[in-house]
């Protein structure tokens, strides 16, 4: 039942306003001027706080830009300081605008109305018995063209709590030339099913140009999809993420073993076997692995060779993956940013089809303007690394992507010493440049790199209409006329009978104008009374997030954090030696001024990942540091233009190159280097971290996102000039001084910190 009240409270206060027809004046009395209660402010009028016509075309306006409610009122009040409007007027005026856009129709309708006025490809599947959507694609006419551009590698990934439906979202995604991903195409799904999957991908490929069709998909272990990729798209190569590969060893195998250690060496090897290079070292390790592990841990050996290697190793290890233009796209960490993208544009889970559409146009058109800045940087922008007379062919011609790639094979081939025997031409089948050994004639000799060494991949900078050949157009003129079904849907109009001849019609009029459709929206899910099965609670607090629920392995990981937690401090007095001992030393390789203040310091492994288990430990998530990793690539690359202006194209991609690694112990250049990364590390986890060591001390604070209802603090000390550690810090101690960097770069909501 609906909450109504009523302002009447019996108040004799009273006026009377005559207007004069004469002169054209009103005239007001007071007729009484007593009032049975204290004065109230004006925001608690309607009336008062009605929008003037002015305000009203702000709001359109910033509504239509995607502005928050709440901003809208901010940006309002600080426009007019007696502005007396509050929220409810604000949400009323969206509400009208909804309204009025419907024009009477359906969501489905406007839909509709929306795509077509857009110039959007979409396709559709309805039920029969129910005239219900069961499936939506579609895909923006820039992204089509993107797609004939850039049609070597598409991601895939499904998505959830995007909608009110509850309907699965595939997300399709491709790569430019300058490494920026786009959205190729979305598709709303009833269901994970084979069938679906297919009807998805048979409505991709139709954007497509049918000669140039993907060379790799990279999925998830999605059955279903892989199963229609190879009907659907039976000559491209099926990649499996191997970070989701990795986490599901995680989730299955870690608790097995009986210590840290032992897990740390068991998931060395595993990925030692994943970058095998080539199938002879792929088979070495394997048998290696199996004579350690087949007898010592059954279960494990058995849950790596039957789940993963016997079915699948084709898919994600290096000797078969590595023959294939993947573009280092060998996870869908990509996707899987574009998700996290896409949702915090959309906000909350709760919206219908058409309010989720407008959201998504608005985020696409955004993303084509990066893209299009990053191809015009490529095209008039020369970095002076690449001033040598080598690359004067190829400066304007390939991105400053494959150039950066290029440069790095430049110095392998300048200090290899004229040995690549072992090559395996990774960087020539993966990414379709020139290998280190390939370069090194051309700089012996000083000439320039040629351009047909590039693949085409690397050389599309302008965004423009693919010309088709000329037996590809003369055939698709002949596809396109319809006489032939014309006179058949007249033949079968005039046969049949007046009810038939009405569906006819209908049809005939949706074709016309698809916004008079009279297709239905998807059925709500049922919400069902009491506790959902397997939840604690009866009500979440979180129905309208867009937040995915955690997978297996987090769920392991956070089961060992609470373990952790509830062990036992240790008590012996050798241990309590030891750690006080550790504490002096630490104490010693720290500033004088800071040493009185570090009442413990927390320790971690040191095996190149220390500065990642040290942010895992910080964040509470465990030894998860390969989580770590990645979250902070995705800041980077969701953030590249920010990162871009501070440390440089060249810098921001060796520091995304620095965090790509999964193997233990890690190598000298996929260390932690401070003070670079302590920027992404704020700017990624919304926190402040302060870094201690006898070299350089300073605080790194959150780039473009406002502090948190309760602040957090990550100390970190740099020892012995290899290792870092978590230190405790007393309330009172001083702080180093900010980073310079953020104090030029930091966003405006970031000043609160």
């Amino acid at each position: 039942m609906r909450r109504s009240s009523t302002k009447r409270c019996g108040c004799p206060f009273s006026l009377k306003g005559q207007k004069n027809a004469h002169i054209n004046e009103w005239t007001l009395e007071v007729k009484c001027g007593v009032h049975n209660h204290e004065m109230v402010h004006l925001e608690a009028h309607s009336y008062a706080g009605k929008l003037n016509e002015n305000e009203e075309n702000i709001v359109e306006e910033m509504f239509v830009a995607g502005v928050k409610p709440r901003k809208i009122l901010s940006t309002l009040k600080k426009r007019d300081p007696s502005n007396t409007t509050v929220m409810r007027t604000i949400y009323n005026k969206r509400a009208k605008m909804q309204r009025a856009e419907l024009d009477g129709g359906t969501q489905i309708q406007f839909l509709y109305k929306c795509i077509t006025n857009g110039d959007y490809v979409s396709f559709n599947k309805v039920n029969a018995e129910t005239n219900q959507l069961e499936s939506l694609f579609f895909a923006h006419p820039v992204s089509i063209q993107l797609c004939k551009m850039f049609s070597c590698v598409f991601l895939l990934d499904c998505t959830y709590k995007t909608n009110r439906y509850k309907l699965p979202l595939l997300c399709i995604v491709g790569v430019t030339s300058t490494n920026r991903s786009f959205y190729a195409a979305f598709v709303f799904m009833s269901n994970e099913v084979e069938t679906s999957y297919a009807w998805a991908l048979e409505c991709f490929r139709t954007i497509l140009d049918q000669k140039k069709l993907p060379c790799v998909l990279v999925t998830d272990r999605e059955i279903a999809l892989m199963n229609a990729i190879a009907v659907v798209f039976p000559g491209a190569k099926n990649i499996l993420c191997k970070f989701h590969i990795s986490r599901n060893i995680l989730a299955h195998c870690k608790k097995e073993f009986k210590n840290g250690k032992e897990w740390e060496k068991f998931n060395g090897k595993w990925q030692q076997l994943v970058d095998s290079p080539r199938e002879s070292d792929f088979y070495q390790t394997f048998l290696e692995m199996k004579t350690e592990y087949e007898i010592a841990y059954p279960q494990v050996y058995s849950y790596v060779v039957t789940t993963w290697i016997t079915p699948y190793k084709e898919y994600f290890v290096a000797a078969w993956v590595d023959m294939h233009l993947h573009l280092g796209n060998s996870t869908t960490n990509r996707v899987e940013g574009s998700h996290s993208q896409l949702k915090k544009f959309l906000e909350v889970s709760i919206g219908n089809l058409a309010t989720i559409w407008q959201t998504f146009d608005q985020m696409i058109n955004l993303q084509h303007t990066e893209i299009k800045r990053s191809f015009g940087q490529s095209t008039i922008q020369t970095n002076r690394v690449f001033s040598s007379s080598l690359y004067s062919d190829l400066l304007g011609y390939i991105s400053i992507t494959a150039l950066e790639y290029i440069k790095k094979e430049e110095l392998r081939a300048r200090t290899g010493h004229g040995s690549f025997e072992g090559c395996t031409h990774k960087i020539k089948y993966t990414l379709g440049l020139p290998c280190a050994h390939d370069l090194l004639s051309y700089i012996r000799n000083n000439n320039t790199f040629p351009l047909w060494m590039i693949h085409d991949h690397w050389k599309q900078l302008t965004l423009r209409e693919i010309k088709e050949e000329q037996d590809i157009k003369e055939e698709n003129e002949a596809d396109s006329k319809i006489d032939v079904e014309i006179e058949g849907i007249l033949r079968r109009y005039n046969n049949t009978s007046d009810l038939q001849k009405q569906e006819i019609k209908r049809k005939l009029r949706e074709l016309m104008d698809p916004s008079s459709t009279q297709t239905l929206a998807p059925s709500l899910p049922t919400r069902t009374k009491g506790r959902p099965k397997g939840s604690y609670k009866k009500f979440t607090s979180d129905f309208k997030s867009t937040k995915r629920d955690p997978s297996l392995f987090e769920h392991v990981l956070k089961s060992e954090q609470l373990s952790l937690k509830m062990r036992p401090m240790r008590t012996t007095k050798k241990e309590a030696i030891s750690e006080k001992r550790f504490l002096k030393v630490v104490q010693k390789e720290m500033p004088a001024y800071i040493r009185d203040y570090i009442s413990d310091v927390v320790d971690v492994l040191g095996d190149g990942h220390c500065g990642y288990r040290v942010i895992s430990n910080g964040m509470e998530m465990g030894d998860d540091w390969l989580q770590v990793r990645n979250d902070l690539s995705r800041e980077l690359q969701q953030k590249d233009i920010l990162y871009d202006a501070i440390f440089g194209t060249t810098r921001r991609i060796e520091l995304q190159n620095s965090l790509d690694c999964t193997t233990t112990p890690a190598p000298l250049d996929k260390w932690m280097t401070m003070p670079d990364m302590g920027l992404i590390i704020a700017s990624c986890y919304n926190i402040a971290v302060v870094h201690f060591s006898m070299f350089q001390s300073f605080t790194c604070l959150p780039l473009h996102s406002p502090p948190p209802a309760v602040r957090r603090t990550l100390f970190m000390g740099f020892i012995h000039g290899n290792h870092f550690v978590q230190l405790k810090i007393k309330d009172d101690c001083p702080l180093p001084p900010t980073f310079s960097i953020w104090r030029r770069y930091h966003e405006e909501i970031a000043e609160q910190w």
